[in-house]
């Protein structure tokens, strides 16, 4: 009977130990699915999260599954979808903008050119004048045209900065090399050009030539005239201490160099590093008028030619603008 007894109890034992591991078998499935359910989310959630930091604002998350997943791709979704419209109200903005900037410059650009034509007809007018052709003028007339001129000048190096910075804009400097190029005649021709302008801030142009005899280079020689100018212009304005301005010519076997010193006030430390942003101007240190582009299109239009500007300045000791190019020495043979 005893016997009878045990070997019931193990059945029932048996079958109760059979159900418990059915059951916390079911249980088991059931949590390690729900475990890859939320794996398989987590992981589209960082996928669509991922695609959004890259730019890619067009993915979505699915619903997970519980009213907690669901929520969060609810958010997330709605997130990205604010973001997009966000995003497409800036772009419209931004070409809205870029619209009203062109009709802008193109104004600027037909203004200034206009505005050229007057200028070089009042220049000549000027030049009438000082050369006597419609009569003697007294020295205080002669000295009150030659401040006309000067001022006319000025206006004339305003206007063409502005249509020089409208052209770099649109469409950049394209270079058109020219071979052989005599850099000692390229740099007499400049400076009797702009002499008659130093002359008349009683100023005299002086040119060190330090470059091997007969010294060639490949360039482009109307940007280069125009950023050399420029930098002749700039020292003739601005080296008020002194009635020298004076042109430095040097070669090596990789590099031009092309120097213009003045003796003004020089540029301070903190302005420095601020000369050829677009717009910056230390003019109002000299009483002059300026809008801040002659140095930054000079420095695009070097960079242009596969070289740099570079700087050397003290405060009442003047400055030194120097065009470093790449190149190789061409002798005459």
């Amino acid at each position: 009977m005893n016997k009878l007894v045990l070997i019931c109890t193990a059945c029932a034992m048996t079958a109760v130990f059979a159900i418990i591991c059915a059951v916390l078998g079911s249980k088991y499935s059931r949590l390690l699915a729900k475990y890859y359910d939320i794996i398989k989310y987590l992981k589209a959630l960082c996928g669509c999260i991922s695609s959004a930091r890259w730019g890619n604002l067009q993915v979505r998350v699915g619903k997970g599954t519980s009213s907690l997943t669901n929520e969060i791709s609810k958010s997330l979704n709605s997130l990205l979808e604010s973001v997009l419209d966000r995003d497409k109200m800036i772009l419209e903005y931004v070409e809205k903008e870029k619209e009203n900037n062109n009709i802008k410059e193109d104004f600027i650009a037909m203004l200034t050119h206009d505005l050229k034509v007057p200028i070089i007809a009042q220049d000549n007018t000027l030049d009438l004048l000082l050369d006597n052709k419609f009569g003697p003028l007294s020295d205080e007339q002669k000295n009150a045209v030659k401040n006309i001129k000067i001022s006319n000048h000025d206006l004339r190096h305003l206007v063409e900065s502005l249509l020089d910075s409208h052209k770099f804009e649109k469409k950049g400097f394209v270079p058109k090399i020219q071979k052989d190029v005599n850099l000692r005649n390229f740099i007499d021709d400049i400076i009797n050009q702009t002499s008659s302008i130093a002359s008349l801030h009683d100023k005299t142009i002086r040119l060190y030539d330090y470059a091997e005899p007969g010294y060639k280079i490949d360039t482009d020689t109307f940007l280069l005239k125009r950023v050399v100018q420029n930098l002749i212009l700039n020292a003739i304005s601005y080296g008020i201490n002194s009635q020298y301005i004076d042109i430095t010519l040097q070669n090596n076997d990789t590099s031009c160099i092309i120097s213009v010193r003045d003796y003004g006030l020089g540029i301070s430390k903190e302005n420095i590093d601020k000369i050829f942003n677009k717009y910056y101007s230390a003019a109002e240190l000299y009483s002059k008028a300026s809008m801040g582009l002659g140095l930054y299109l000079s420095n695009k239009i070097i960079g242009t030619l596969d070289g740099r500007i570079s700087v050397a300045s003290e405060e009442n000791k003047g400055a030194e603008f120097s065009v470093i190019l790449k190149t190789e020495s061409k002798k005459n043979s």
